[in-house]
């Protein structure tokens, strides 16, 4: 903490001993101000990047005391806009979800190589009965391939009855979209005192255009649907015909092609086998990340941090306004905290004959009676007073600053007349 005179003092010219009271006869008197004991409370520096693309700057967004407010240590004073921050903490602990959610997947994935290599296995038996079975599979390989072939016939003429409905319902909403652009120019023309009966016939007919160009787009949309699942089909069945017409000729070599079938399916339990040791690797990382909330306490201790809070009881005497855009580090609000020191000056002369620790009495025109206190500080150079506080003469004359601390809090920045008593007095 830096303490900071609110004003110096007004040093008379006649910086010398003016008068003398019977307890001691080297006392002396002087005026001065209260000084005020400030905290200045800062921005921090949140991390993130500010709204509106402010960079480190971050914006106000709340204040919740004002001028001359006293607060306690911990009281809210200010809130810094938080929406990036709080994206940052729910990304974090979505993070966290997907995550945990990740190792039911890898485990339904291990089981899926375990289900598949069991398909396997069984299908290498089929394998080594297939070749008793080869008619029957051609035949039934054959008959599929026909009704894939008649199913691919009948496509093209299916995929141009949904071409024409679809150019016919764009058709229809172009007009429909002329027809209450019409009708919106010719209510936005209308004078503003244009009765409500001959308005309600156009806002009718704009609320019927509206729904029936909702009901046209609902249309365009499943045609353009149904149109995508007859191009897909049309892609399988392309893809489906020659696999069939392969499979007919694979079942045609028989043992040429079994002992390639068995070849493969062990081939293929060996990939199962390394998959699944893979995806056990990846499980045991997706496990640790599950358990990691470093990331969500880091973002939530960011946003916490955008509460600025008084760092100490007092008055606030300095606060930003909402809306305020503000650096890291910038000073937010400023807490005046009770006041236990005076500041004097003494002309060179004089400080020989003040001690640090020497009682000291404080008079205020705002209290009844007179503060207790002692010499805490003596600078060790005399300087020029503030100009602000100093006659011509004085000005021209260097001062040895003095500041006396009082056993009671005292209201800051206003004029005191005090009574420094001599060394010889000190207690």
């Amino acid at each position: 903490m830096t303490r900071t005179v609110v004003a110096g003092l007004a040093v008379a010219t006649t910086l010398a001993l003016v008068g003398c009271q019977q307890a001691d006869p080297g006392a002396i008197s002087a005026t001065g101000r209260v000084v005020a004991d400030a905290l200045a409370v800062q921005a921090p520096a949140l991390g993130v990047s500010g709204p509106m693309s402010l960079g480190a700057a971050q914006r106000v967004a709340a204040v919740e005391v004002r001028l001359g407010d006293p607060v306690k240590e911990g009281d809210v004073l200010l809130r810094f806009d938080d929406d990036v921050l709080a994206a940052h903490e729910r990304v974090a602990a979505a993070d966290v979800a997907v995550a945990k959610t990740q190792v039911d997947v890898i485990d339904a994935a291990i089981d899926t190589t375990r289900e598949k290599e069991d398909d396997l296995r069984d299908k290498r038996e089929d394998v080594t009965d297939g070749i008793a079975k080869a008619k029957t599979a051609r035949a039934d390989l054959v008959g599929k391939r026909d009704d894939a072939r008649a199913a691919a016939a009948k496509l093209p003429k299916q995929l141009a009855t949904v071409d024409r409905n679809l150019r016919d319902l764009s058709a229809k909403r172009s007009d429909a979209e002329r027809q209450l652009a019409e009708v919106m120019a010719t209510l936005d023309a209308l004078p503003a005192e244009t009765p409500a009966e001959q308005r309600a016939p156009l806002l009718d007919a704009e609320k019927k255009l509206t729904a029936g160009l909702k009901e046209l787009g609902t249309g365009i949309a499943k045609l353009k649907a149904a149109r995508g699942e007859i191009t897909k089909a049309q892609a399988q069945l392309k893809k489906a015909i020659p696999q069939l017409t392969k499979g007919i000729a694979t079942v045609d070599d028989k043992l040429a092609d079994a002992r390639e079938a068995l070849k493969k399916i062990d081939k293929g339990v060996d990939k199962l086998t390394d998959a699944r040791a893979t995806l056990k690797r990846n499980r045991k990382l997706a496990v640790i990340a599950a358990a990691d909330t470093t990331a969500v306490g880091t973002a939530s201790t960011a946003r916490e941090q955008s509460v600025v809070r008084a760092p100490s009881d007092g008055v606030v005497a300095d606060i930003a306004h909402i809306g305020d855009v503000v650096a890291p580090g910038a000073t937010v609000a400023r807490i005046v905290r009770p006041a236990l020191v005076v500041g004097t000056w003494l002309a060179p002369e004089q400080i020989h004959d003040v001690c640090v620790g020497a009682p000291a009495v404080v008079t205020l025109d705002s209290l009844a009676a007179p503060v207790e206190g002692r010499v805490s500080r003596i600078l060790p150079v005399a300087e020029y007073p503030p100009s602000s506080h100093a006659t011509d003469q004085v000005h021209l004359t260097r001062a040895v600053p003095v500041e006396v601390t009082v056993f009671s809090a005292l209201p800051a920045g206003v004029p005191a007349d005090i009574q420094l008593s001599s060394c010889q007095a000190k207690g």
